[in-house]
């Protein structure tokens, strides 16, 4: 197990799993809908110079979300997500990989259980958990070499900006 800090987030490395934590100086409905509706996430999910110019959620147990991320050079990555569980505004389970346009799995990447937990502070405070897990340790450990933890601390900063101008 790995832990680390840095400013107002927390990661922490097990066997089969990472988990993100943050907090965030908005009600949790807020961070909540910021994780659900495609006009915000198009906004912050996507790492520093990269976007999304497509994002699709349809927001029920079983429901997928796909969006693509294209980088500053016009690589586009597409990935489908499906909806396990959602408990509005306290969590978000999903399963995710890489797809194609069509939201055809791909196999360029392993496949994750994302599960988001939003925990009221107080009124205006938000903690957020983000834990994703794999089926092996190999999975994991190739997701955390690529750099999907810092870019989930990239893009957790990018939503931290965004969340004051959308209250």
């Amino acid at each position: 197990m790995t832990t680390s800090a840095n400013g107002n987030m927390t990661h922490q490395v097990n066997e089969k799993d990472f988990v993100i934590e943050r907090i965030f100086k908005a009600p949790r409905k807020l961070v909540f809908d910021a994780f659900t509706k495609p006009e915000y996430v198009s906004r912050w999910w996507a790492p520093g110079d990269y976007t999304i110019p497509v994002c699709k959620i349809d927001l029920r147990t079983g429901g997928m979300w796909h969006y693509c991320m294209r980088s500053p050079e016009g690589e586009e990555h597409w990935v489908r997500a499906i909806y396990q569980e959602i408990v509005e505004p306290e969590k978000i389970v999903y399963t995710a990989l890489f797809a194609d346009a069509d939201a055809n799995p791909t196999e360029d990447i392993p496949e994750q259980l994302g599960t988001i937990t939003l925990s009221e502070l107080d009124a205006s405070t938000t903690k957020l958990a983000l834990r994703f897990a794999f089926q092996t340790a190999e999975a994991l450990q190739w997701t955390v070499k690529v750099g999907m933890i810092e870019g989930c601390s990239i893009t957790l900063q990018q939503l931290d900006e965004l969340l004051p101008k959308l209250q």
